[in-house]
């Protein structure tokens, strides 16, 4: 039987709420996600489960899930440059707090997370899916899980397959939050050792990452009120430890130059890798290319058709580093700067080729990045850009680069041991591992640790990660005002349920404030 003839189209329906032309676009791959058949033996199980893994492409997007992310937290806006990037207000919208429930991104990253979730389901309740296939479909399922409650607070789901008519169940935060550690501690005992070669695969140390980060932010997902106050306990921040106690003494480890987690190559440079979308050389399915072309000008490195001008960091951000030794800052990249001009992490002031010369904007102007930059009214030239990801030195034409597109790194792991530490009272501890952190940055070691400069650390080791709208959340910083976004209100902690779910499943309540 076919999930595409009983099951996919009616849950789709159901859960996201989709249009006729949307339920046909989502369904032209269903071929994957057949239920598997009495004779299949597995062979469908194991096509259904590479689906939901091929769901996770989506995030390597610069709209939907990490707009979601990036764009209303302190680090990242999207500023309208005369006619570019107005895009009807939606990156305006984002960095203002000001979203509804029809928001384009609001709609599009709930939709990739719950069929991510649905396919998961799909190979879960498979009759010939192996034990392994369950676990990492447990995990997956765990995952997407994870970005739903985070995000939008309420979780729909359907675990009787066999019922098309049936209209999914909706969970509350607390119960989507425990449904989530349920499966991981499912999954673990069948899950593979992460190795060399499953970097893009559920493993036991990506579970419990994943772990650690559900426990990490129980107290925000079961809290009365979602923008808190939150209770920390110490149960569930010596959950965080055990997990990632798991992952720091694997074989990982912070890799010595901070910039060989993101190169070309990664897969072979980074010693951090707990899990990734791997791509090839000529078939990146999750393309880093528009993490790097999302920020830089049209006139630098032309030879990969240059930049879309779009994204900066935001002054407040990038006025909180301190010193200049601390190579996340930014530095010229050996082999590519010297050839390209191109810098990696914060690109202030004038840019230069790759032959040392000063570039120029379209209109003739030296190309000077300042962090003065509006919202609403802004040249080519303002706002300092961000490369994270370079592009590959000796493929500048070819957008389909083979670096690993990473979800889970190691440092992250260790700075949630660190804030687990802190949390607990173990300041001392939680120092130690802070500084241990910033001595492999080229960092001034910090003479004590607070929540607000631990943060800060976060947001040095992290930034454009994706993770930034959840840390400032969970220390409570969320809601505060900085470069051209004044104080928000409490509701904006989550986003709304999509009002084309809202209007398909009544067991939805909308979120407080929408």
């Amino acid at each position: 039987m076919k999930i595409f003839n009983k099951y996919y189209l009616p849950v789709l329906a159901l859960i996201f709420g989709v249009a006729c032309t949307e339920l046909d676009d989502a369904a032209l791959d269903a071929e994957s996600f057949n239920r598997p058949s009495e004779a299949g033996e597995g062979a469908e199980a194991a096509a259904a489960l590479q689906g939901t893994y091929n769901q996770l492409n989506a995030f390597a997007d610069q709209a939907g899930l990490y707009a979601l992310q990036e764009h209303p937290s302190d680090e990242m806006m999207g500023p309208t440059r005369g006619t570019d990037w107005s895009d009807f207000g939606v990156w305006r919208q984002l960095h203002l707090h000001s979203w509804d429930p029809s928001h384009e991104f609001v709609f599009t990253a709930w939709n990739t997370l719950n069929i991510g979730q649905l396919r998961a389901t799909q190979v879960i309740e498979a009759p010939n899916a192996s034990a392994q296939q369950i676990a990492e479909a447990r995990f997956l399922r765990a995952y997407y899980f994870y970005n739903i409650v985070d995000l939008y607070g309420q979780v729909p789901i359907r675990l009787d397959l066999d019922d098309p008519d049936e209209i999914p169940t909706v969970l509350s935060r607390a119960e989507a939050t425990q449904f989530i550690i349920d499966d991981l501690d499912a999954a673990i005992p069948n899950l593979p050792s992460l190795n060399g070669a499953n970097t893009g695969q559920a493993t036991v140390e990506a579970a419990h990452f994943l772990r650690a980060k559900v426990y990490l932010n129980r107290a925000v997902f079961t809290a009365p009120e979602a923008a808190g106050p939150y209770n920390f306990t110490n149960e569930d921040m010596q959950a965080v430890i055990e997990s990632t106690d798991a992952v720091i003494n694997s074989s990982l480890d912070l890799t010595p130059f901070y910039w060989d987690n993101f190169v070309p190559d990664n897969r072979n440079t980074s010693r951090e890798i707990i899990f990734a979308r791997r791509n090839e050389q000529g078939n990146a399915v999750a393309s880093v290319q528009n993490r790097y072309k999302m920020t830089i000008h049209y006139n630098q490195v032309p030879g990969s058709g240059g930049g879309w001008n779009g994204f900066t960091t935001v002054a407040d951000f990038y006025n909180k580093w301190g010193e200049t030794d601390d190579v996340r800052k930014g530095q010229a990249l050996p082999g590519f700067t010297d050839r390209h001009g191109l810098r990696v992490g914060f690109l202030e002031g004038q840019q230069f080729d790759g032959a040392g010369a000063p570039l120029n904007d379209r209109g003739g102007n030296p190309l000077v990045f300042t962090p003065e930059v509006s919202l609403l009214y802004s040249n080519e030239r303002q706002g300092v850009r961000v490369i994270k990801y370079p592009p590959d030195p000796n493929n500048l034409a070819d957008g389909l680069i083979g670096t690993d597109y990473i979800l889970f790194r190691y440092a992250d792991a260790w700075l949630m041991q660190a804030e687990a530490m802190l949390r607990s009272g173990n300041t001392g501890q939680a120092l130690a591992m802070v500084n241990g952190l910033r001595e492999a940055r080229g960092a001034t070691p910090l003479a004590n640790l607070t929540e607000e400069l631990l943060l800060d650390e976060r947001g040095y080791e992290l930034y454009w990660e994706g993770w930034r709208r959840n840390d400032q959340i969970r220390f409570g910083m969320f809601l505060q005002e900085w470069q051209n976004k004044p104080v928000t209100p409490p509701h904006v902690v989550l986003f709304p349920i999509p009002q084309r779910a809202m209007d398909t499943n009544p067991n939805f309540t909308q979120n407080p404030g929408y």
